[in-house]
């Protein structure tokens, strides 16, 4: 099994959103939950780019990973998946870190 961890400390816009970090990791890690295949020997990383739409949906740009499953993984777990309105600000890009941490 393998546990998934959300940074927000990397954002593509000058402007900072009005909720701390922890705010955002929360709801990105509540939305993405625990990935059902083995991650055995390290942990994977992937950087996130995405943006939020009026219907206050992520949609998610592109997603830089080493693993093409994990990729996948993130992608279909969180493009047009809603998070809180008040979160992030409609429109902007914004960049997370994404690590799936191995089993130990």
């Amino acid at each position: 099994m393998a546990l998934l961890a959300v940074s927000t400390t990397v954002l593509a816009n000058e402007k900072d959103p009005k909720p701390t970090g922890k705010e955002v990791s929360t709801q990105l890690s509540a939305i993405l939950g625990t990935p059902s295949f083995d991650v055995s020997s390290k942990d994977l990383l992937a950087k996130v780019h995405f943006m939020v739409n009026k219907k206050s949906e992520l949609i998610v740009i592109n997603v830089d990973a080493e693993n093409e499953m994990v990729e996948d993984y993130i992608k279909s777990r969180m493009n047009y998946k809603k998070i809180d309105k008040s979160l992030l600000e409609v429109g902007e890009d914004y960049i997370v870190d994404v690590r799936i941490v191995a089993a130990k």
